[in-house]
């Protein structure tokens, strides 16, 4: 990414300046949640959105009936990487999309096929308690802040049961209270959706999330 103003270029898994005037400032990005989800849930929650049309007036295929993310298929499909790696860990496939945290120089990835599968998981990260709640629908993963609750999964993908069987709410900022419980929010905890290579050449020693077993 590179900002208009000073045309820095800035990296967006560090969230540092790494090209242009504002190298060396000492200046970072603030991380902010990020929220994959699929067309038809983002348009239930939000009708008047606009999207850019399919025809861009260039070759590149951004939409092809009954292919998802046409886009980017091909590269999929294909083993090879689209740009030189320093160095692969060998404990995922370089293309393996994973939900990555980092908090106070430690990080943490959870294969997002696995949070899909689970859907609920109850974790300690930098020792704080959190909950990683997967889509399985959309492929997603959110986090947020749990305190000393442990939950699991609801009705739907946007409703967590705490231990004593209450329903949380799963929203884009925060896990909402049951209403009258006296409960606060539980604040999202900001993350990555990236592929394992990009991850792991920036962050060697992350720790991987396996599994509930």
């Amino acid at each position: 990414m590179f900002d208009r103003g000073t045309g820095s270029l800035w990296h967006s898994l560090t969230g540092e300046p790494v090209l242009g005037p504002l190298v060396g400032s000492g200046k970072t990005l603030e991380l902010l949640p990020v929220t994959v989800t699929t067309w038809g849930e983002w348009t239930a929650e939000h009708p008047e959105t606009l999207t850019i049309a399919f025809n861009t007036g260039f070759r590149r295929l951004y939409v092809k009936p009954g292919v998802p993310g046409a886009v980017y298929n091909a590269y999929f499909a294909d083993p090879g990487l689209m740009f030189p790696v320093f160095e692969l860990n060998p404990l995922l496939d370089p293309k393996t999309s994973v939900y990555a945290l980092r908090v106070a120089g430690e990080s943490k990835a959870y294969p997002i096929e696995l949070v899909a599968e689970e859907q609920v998981i109850n974790d300690v990260f930098s020792s704080m308690g959190i909950v990683v709640v997967g889509d399985p629908e959309a492929r997603s993963a959110r986090v947020y802040e749990r305190g000393e609750h442990v939950f699991s999964t609801g009705i739907d993908a946007r409703t967590l049961v705490d231990e004593i069987g209450r329903e949380w709410q799963v929203g884009e900022e925060q896990l909402e209270p049951p209403d009258g419980s006296g409960e606060d929010a539980l604040p999202r905890v900001a993350g990555h959706q990236a592929f394992w290579f990009g991850w792991t050449n920036f962050y060697p020693e992350t720790e991987l999330y396996v599994g509930a077993g």
